[in-house]
């Protein structure tokens, strides 16, 4: 017979991931884990596996999050400039707050990705929900009469999540909200 867990394994993954986002893979011990997380080391390795599976527990946890917030930004009514401006918004927020963490996507990305075939798995995967949902926003608003017929859905959508990187990027490397705002605003004149 099994034991019941001794611990809450949502709350858990939650503070494994607020700790990978802040300090990264390489840079958080399994022991760094066990102290901040308050569980033991066994309980760790009979719940999640070794590091690398928490790791990726804690990044598709925070994926369905971020994606599910992104759909409801993206399902707004509102005109397609302001709801990019939102999205940009809430992510520069995000990113800048709390010692400026960054998105735990982005930091994955430059972190593994190079080196790690799963990494690199799930950010290809995630760049293909996140470009087609907004290609499929930028179409709707095309449809609409809020975007030129003579501008691709498809190529802004790969351009303004290519902004997003960057900026994810520059908030992790420098936290600077107002600059941040400032390229967020200028990328978004290529909805005009």
């Amino acid at each position: 017979m099994t034991r019941p867990k001794e611990f809450d394994e949502a709350e858990v993954l939650d503070r494994a991931l607020d700790l990978f986002r802040a300090r990264g893979f390489k840079h958080t011990s399994f022991a760094d884990l066990v102290k901040e997380l308050g569980v033991s080391r066994q309980s760790l390795y009979d719940t999640y596996g070794d590091k690398q599976a928490l790791y990726h527990a804690a990044l598709a946890r925070y994926l369905v999050r971020n994606l599910d917030r992104l759909r409801r930004i993206l399902d707004e009514a509102a005109p397609v400039r302001q709801t990019f401006a939102e999205l940009f918004d809430a992510m520069i927020e995000g990113n800048c707050a709390n010692g400026a963490p960054g998105c735990m996507m982005v930091n994955a990305m430059v972190e593994l990705a190079p080196h790690d075939a799963e990494t690199r798995a799930v950010a290809a995967r995630h760049v293909r929900e996140v470009e087609g949902l907004y290609a499929s926003r930028l179409s709707r608003a095309q449809r609409a009469g809020e975007l030129a017929r003579t501008k691709d859905p498809v190529a802004l959508a790969r351009f303004l999540y290519h902004t997003v990187l960057g900026l994810s990027v520059a908030a992790r490397a420098l936290g600077d909200r107002d600059n941040l705002r400032q390229s967020a605003r200028i990328a978004l004149q290529v909805l005009d």
